[in-house]
C-alpha cells in the first residue's frame, strides 16, 4: 500500500498493489496501517485508489475492524477513485455507505472519476445548516 500525506489540504491518499487480494492477511495489515495513520495525523479527507483489485470481497474481519475503529476518526470526507472493476467499487462504496448510515457518522463519502474531481469535492464548502425551529 502506497499512502501520501498533503497537510496543507488535510488529505490522506492510499493505493493498494493491484496484486493484493482483499482477502489477504496482508491486506487486513494495510486497514490497520490506514487507521493508525488517519488518527495520528488527524485526518479529515481519505482519497481510497484501489487500482485494479486482485479479487475477493471485504472479509468479516476487515468489517469489523471498520465497525470498531472509524466512528472514533477525525474523517470528514471519503473519495473513492472509479476503478476498472465497478463491483468492487460497488462493494466498497456499500459497505462504507452502510457503516455511515447505521452509526450517524458525519461522514460524506463520493465515488469519484479522478483525483482532481475528489480534491475539487474536498475543497468544497460545507453547507451550513439553518437553525432547528422550535416547536410552539
Amino acid at each position: 500500500m502506497e499512502m501520501a500525506y498533503e497537510g496543507a489540504r488535510n488529505i490522506l491518499s492510499v493505493k493498494w498493489s493491484d496484486e493484493l487480494s482483499v482477502e489477504s492477511s496482508r491486506f487486513f495489515q494495510t486497514i490497520v496501517s490506514l487507521f493508525a495513520v488517519i488518527q495520528e495525523r488527524k485526518v479529515t479527507n481519505l482519497m481510497i485508489d484501489s487500482g485494479i483489485p486482485a479479487g475477493g470481497v471485504l472479509t468479516e474481519e476487515i468489517i469489523e475492524y471498520f465497525i470498531q475503529h472509524i466512528p472514533h476518526t477525525p474523517l470528514k470526507n471519503i473519495a473513492i477513485l472509479e476503478s476498472p472493476d465497478y463491483l468492487w467499487d460497488n462493494n466498497l462504496y456499500q459497505v462504507i455507505s452502510l457503516l455511515i448510515t447505521s452509526y450517524q457518522l458525519p461522514i460524506g463519502l463520493k465515488l469519484v472519476k479522478s483525483r482532481a474531481s475528489g480534491q475539487e469535492w474536498f475543497a468544497r464548502p460545507v453547507p451550513s445548516k439553518p437553525p432547528k425551529k422550535k416547536k410552539v
